[in-house]
């Protein structure tokens, strides 16, 4: 993507550690691994994990408005420099219990 004049998807990673028989490849890693995984993909991830709904909620808040801030900050410097080079865009990888 050109963050000059192209828009951005924030890709939101859902882990939560079971599908029909075990756990996803990803969702077995730890927490270090799978940031460096995701560093050398070329994201910055940020990290949303837990398992209290009303804590998770605001966290998730938080976490959305500091993904949406890089991006706009991300354009912003691409635009008032004309630097079309690839930048590390933000995304998320949300933790949680199944259910």
């Amino acid at each position: 993507m050109n963050p000059i004049n192209d828009g951005a998807v924030l890709p939101i990673l859902h882990l939560n550690g079971y599908k029909i028989s075990n756990p996803t490849v990803l969702a077995r890693i730890e927490h270090e691994e799978l940031e460096q995984f995701l560093r050398g993909c070329g994201w910055t991830p940020h990290f949303v994990e837990g398992d209290d709904p009303e804590k998770m909620h605001q966290l998730m808040a938080t976490t959305l408005e500091t993904a949406i801030e890089d991006i706009r900050q991300i354009q912003n410097e691409a635009r008032k420099k004309n630097d079309a080079s690839r930048p590390r865009w933000p995304m998320i990888v949300l933790r949680s219990p199944k259910g």
